[in-house]
């Protein structure tokens, strides 16, 4: 489960070369071809958008964010060819019904960085677990799962912490993992890439879609509500990101996952600290 060299899309604040960062825009193909303020991924939607990108992308693009193609079968044949090795991040809709697809890929992985990320919906763990087989990084986006994704979740947690299969990461379990080992201290926010001071997603318009203080007023706002980010023992890893959108969430279960996550994080320090010491260790 080591970090591959590079892992598409997942990208932090590009700091100028003096003043603050710049956040990562994310923007539909009409605006990218005019874009000039600063690093940016764009979002594909249609076989022509794919591959006007593929063969000749601009200047400050750093991926592809391509949606809704997977079931198409030429995307992927000319994604696999080309001398421009864009990265691409591919998100699947209906993880369900679309993980089959993912075999499409594997040629396409020859050529360019490519990542999948899931939503939490119904049926996605079998799109995690191929994703993992064909050696494909995965993000995984729980959103505020209800008991049948939780469930899934679980299982896909402890298939990243304990099969042969995994060698490359499966997010959000990577990071929060070696933040429970005191080897990071990001949030889920800057984890999953939807921390808006980092990365930003523009609606047609150009406008971004959060401010980039969101995640601080959001938190203040919880907290001044009373809601239970209160004394939650995670709360500086979560920084209510399990709150959003609707703050009434219940994040027992999400507690629970959390807390798996954790004593994963503890066994594996212990672990390496009684191999440490053992008298075998050279």
């Amino acid at each position: 489960m080591d970090q591959p060299l590079v892992t598409p899309a997942t990208f932090a604040s590009h700091p100028e070369k003096e003043g603050p960062a710049i956040a990562l825009a994310v923007l539909p193909v009409a605006l990218a071809e005019h874009y000039r303020d600063g690093p940016f991924i764009v979002v594909i939607r249609t076989g022509e958008e794919f591959a006007r990108w593929l063969r000749a992308p601009l200047p400050g693009a750093e991926a592809l964010q391509v949606q809704g193609l997977i079931g198409e079968l030429e995307p992927w044949l000319l994604a696999a060819q080309g001398t421009v090795p864009i990265p691409l991040d591919v998100v699947l809709d209906d993880p369900a019904s679309e993980f089959s697809a993912l075999y499409r890929l594997v040629d396409v992985r020859n050529a360019r960085d490519v990542r999948v990320t899931i939503p939490a919906r119904p049926g996605f763990f079998k799109a995690v677990r191929l994703a993992a087989s064909l050696q494909l990084p995965v993000r995984l986006l729980p959103g505020q799962p209800d008991a049948a994704a939780l469930a899934e979740l679980s299982q896909a947690l402890e298939f990243y912490l304990h099969d042969p299969l995994v060698e490359t990461p499966i997010e959000f379990f990577q990071s929060t993992l070696a933040v429970f080992r005191g080897l990071d201290d990001g949030s889920l926010w800057s984890i999953l890439e939807h921390d808006p001071a980092e990365v930003s997603p523009r609606d047609a318009s150009g406008r971004p879609l959060l401010a980039p203080h969101f995640v601080e007023s959001h938190l203040r706002r919880l907290l001044d509500e009373g809601a239970e980010c209160a004394g939650c023992r995670w709360q500086s890893l979560c920084r209510g990101y399990f709150k959003h959108p609707d703050p009434a969430y219940d994040c027992a279960g999400i507690k629970g996952l959390l807390g798996a996550v954790e004593a994963a994080g503890d066994e594996i320090t212990r672990d390496l600290a009684a191999w440490e010491t053992s008298p075998h260790h050279e």
